[in-house]
């Protein structure tokens, strides 16, 4: 009798083993089947392309001429990680209460908080949009994984998703900043930011602007600065769709970093 029962025993947690292992099978496959979901929204296109796991940029890109993004700028072109939004959302809200702080001190300040609250911002995933590039060259060819996935692991079962905006070549350059509102002025050969200052109209620049340096934020995220001042006056490119900068100068201890969040918030604004 008691072999019996101890037969029984061993019968039920031999059942209740398998029982919750199986379970763990389940759970891990349905966690690995949500996590290998991506999908990437082209919305110049107006078409979404989904995949049952992760593909690589290549992928991507190839799907998205199949389906009619032909001929797009590669220095325009935009991903950003759906993921990540809270990273981008938490550097407008920072930079707008500086701005806002820095108005109670100097009022013409509110013309750049409109203008930057007037921009979509999306959390940038900077890589090369170059299809030839990235076909090329692997380390060009990333997996599209989140980076928020990739640095916390407790969200690895959100489903990926990217927007790619693949548009074609601008025409013309965005100016913002120390100014009264931002203006679009038509893309110049071979221009310089002194060829685009004087197109703007007499007296627009804020009497905190900075008089001898600039920012010119590339479309493809990359960051120069440019000295424009007749003593300090240097040649520099600047790509169809870049957005220029006016700094504040000589900001007070407490905004030193002002200037920067904004170039780095710009950095992730939707070029359309």
């Amino acid at each position: 009798m008691k072999s019996l029962m101890k037969f029984g025993k061993r019968a039920a947690l031999a059942s209740l083993f398998s029982s919750l292992f199986l379970s763990s099978v389940a759970n891990a496959l349905s966690l690995e089947q949500k996590t290998q979901e991506l999908s990437v929204e082209l919305p110049v296109q107006g078409i979404t392309l989904k995949y049952s796991q992760p593909v690589r940029l290549e992928q991507v890109l190839g799907d998205a001429k199949a389906n009619g993004a032909l001929g797009y700028f590669p220095l325009s072109a935009q991903l950003f990680d759906r993921n990540a939004q809270q990273e981008v959302d938490t550097l407008k809200a920072q930079v707008i209460e500086q701005l806002n702080q820095l108005a109670l001190q100097e009022p013409q300040v509110k013309s750049v908080i409109t203008q930057l609250e007037s921009f979509e911002y999306q959390a940038r995933y900077f890589v090369d949009l170059d299809r030839n590039a990235v076909i090329s060259q692997p380390e060009k060819n990333p997996l599209l994984l989140s980076k928020d996935t990739v640095l916390e692991g407790d969200k690895s079962n959100q489903a990926q998703r990217f927007d790619l905006y693949l548009t074609q070549r601008a025409t013309d350059l965005t100016l913002v900043g120390a100014v009264k509102q931002a203006h679009k002025l038509k893309l110049i050969e071979h221009g310089q930011l002194d060829n685009y200052l004087s197109m703007l109209p007499e007296g627009e620049l804020l009497d905190i602007a900075d008089k001898s340096i600039a920012f010119v934020i590339q479309p493809d995220g990359h960051v120069d600065e440019v000295s424009y001042a007749y003593w300090n006056s240097k040649q520099a490119y600047f790509a169809p769709g870049a957005i220029l900068f006016i700094a504040f100068d000589s900001l007070p201890s407490e905004f030193s970093t002002l200037n920067q969040n904004i170039i780095e918030l710009l950095r992730h604004k939707v070029n359309l």
